[in-house]
């Protein structure tokens, strides 16, 4: 039986920089993604929320709720700088710390107790530590796993500080919750549910059958079923033992010419199939990330029907699907592809798969070539006219 916590600070950016602008405290802030007629707002503090102010919401809109209004300027790396602290912070208490995002930290506190006592101690101690270290307030979820805190952390918060979920009350607990508590139950997936099945709490999403839900959900019915039970099987990941490739490119300019980003995503995938091969390693999916220009983010994951090292395959999967990645016709300024799951690359021929290049042994022999040539005079010496537009200089 796992002991996982979940630390949650609310409106982190907001509330990070009021952390570190005492003008700030007690007053209401919102994080923007600039000063624009379009600008929104990103986050946005207590007092801000007490007005009515939300994230999302248009600053102009914001700012005709609440004249006293404070508008900063989105600060990522202030943001990132305060993540670090706080996960070196809790690092003292478990080595098994995972930052799941801007304000997010899970921690599996597994066997501990013999050495710190009580976990609920521990979580408190933890949100003793936040706000006396960094003037930030948390909310703690315990559970036997990284779902149930995380909804436990993010229930709590606006009563108390702590809430622990008793091995075994996992259902107990969700069962009454609506549904917008349930992690990755987003606005479109809400509307489904209850329009197709009129469910208003996660107790009613998990007595509906799976196979009526695949039929209203799709392919993602099984993992939304599961997380209504409370069934977590993830394990805490800390970030150094994560396997993962990272390639990423920001923009010296924000742009939306089609041409340009997708150059742009060659550019980052061969460079990362690169590095695969270098590992002898292949993966079966990977991830695509965007920031816009007005700070809003987009993510996919593409799925391979088989592991592989080869760009022209990732590369011809993502071509399908790119209208759908890039939609918005917000300039981009920012784009990542991540390798995850990496697997030992280990030759063997499909009987079965889809042809999609008959030369594909001369692309490999070709790639392995270039392989050879940059290793020895550098990226730039040979390249697919693809890539030509792309500015390297500003490769991050």
């Amino acid at each position: 039986m796992k002991d996982v916590l979940h630390i949650e600070i609310p409106s982190f950016p907001a509330t990070v920089e009021q952390a570190a602008h005492s003008s700030y405290r007690g007053r209401p802030v919102a994080v923007t993604s600039g000063s624009g007629g379009r600008a929104i707002v990103l986050s946005a503090s207590g007092e801000a929320r007490r007005e009515g102010i939300h994230r999302g919401m248009l600053l102009r809109e914001a700012l005709k709720m609440e004249h006293r209004l404070i508008v900063v300027d989105s600060n990522p790396e202030l943001y990132q700088r305060a993540m670090t602290a706080i996960t070196n912070q809790v690092s003292h208490y478990s080595p098994y710390v995972e930052p799941l995002r801007y304000g997010q930290v899970a921690i599996d506190m597994t066997g501990t107790t013999r050495l710190l006592g009580r976990i609920k101690d521990s979580a408190y101690r933890m949100h003793r530590d936040m706000r006396e270290s960094f003037r930030l307030t948390s909310s703690i979820g315990i559970s036997v796993n990284k779902l149930v805190s995380s909804v436990a952390a993010r229930y709590i918060r606006q009563y108390a500080e702590l809430f622990d979920v008793l091995p075994g009350n996992e259902r107990t607990f969700l069962d009454p919750l609506e549904l917008k508590m349930l992690p990755g139950v987003g606005h479109s997936t809400d509307q489904i549910l209850l329009d197709e099945l009129n469910l208003k709490t996660i107790g009613m999403l998990a007595t509906v059958p799976i196979n009526k839900l695949i039929l209203v959900i799709g392919k993602n019915a099984l993992a939304l079923h599961q997380k209504a039970l409370g069934i977590d099987l993830s394990p805490v990941m800390p970030p150094e033992q994560r396997l993962e490739i990272k390639e990423e490119y920001t923009f010296s300019e924000d742009t939306n010419d089609d041409h340009l980003i997708m150059g742009v995503v060659y550019y980052l995938i061969e460079n990362g199939c690169s590095r695969l091969r270098q590992q002898n390693k292949k993966v079966n999916s990977f991830r695509i990330f965007c920031r816009y220009s007005d700070s809003k983010v987009a993510t996919r994951t593409i799925r391979l029907s088989q592991a592989t090292h080869k760009e022209y395959l990732m590369f011809y999967h993502t071509r399908k699907i790119f209208e759908q990645l890039f939609e918005r016709r917000t300039r981009v300024r920012y784009l990542s592809i991540g390798f995850e799951n990496m697997i030992q690359a280990a030759h063997q021929t499909s009987l079965f798969s889809q042809v999609i290049d008959p030369d594909a042994a001369k692309h490999g022999d070709l790639h392995n070539a270039m392989d050879k040539l940059r290793s020895r005079h550098g990226y730039p010496i040979i390249r697919f006219g693809l890539t030509e537009p792309v500015g390297l200089e500003v490769r991050s």
